[in-house]
């Protein structure tokens, strides 16, 4: 049975990304959170740098992701990512990023 994780970053979106969805300005660096159907039961940064890549972001920085159950969602400040999880055990992930546009780290 798959898990789905959930894992935050800052990434830079880069565009484009390999399916049409309502993406952040180009150039842009946000707070993300990635929510990731997973067939083995321990965080993998790889996969979920990679996935967040197939949505258009780079310069990935990324906390170690977390197992999430739709228990947790119930909470009353989770409820808004109830439809993120679904659609992650759906369609494989799905994608939150936060309007405030962050500084680009240091070169």
């Amino acid at each position: 049975m798959p898990t789905v994780f959930v894992y935050l970053s800052e990434a830079t979106y880069r565009g484009p990304s390999e399916f049409p969805w309502h993406s952040p300005d180009e150039g842009a660096r946000h707070k993300v959170m990635l929510f990731l159907s997973q067939d083995h039961a321990s965080a993998s940064e790889a996969a979920a740098t990679s996935e967040l890549a197939r949505f258009g972001f780079s310069e990935v920085s990324l906390k170690q992701g977390k197992p999430i159950t739709v228990e947790a969602l119930n909470a009353p400040n989770m409820q808004a990512f109830h439809k993120h999880y679904e659609e992650a055990l759906s369609a494989g992930s799905s994608v939150v990023w936060y309007p405030n546009v962050l500084p680009h780290p240091a070169a």
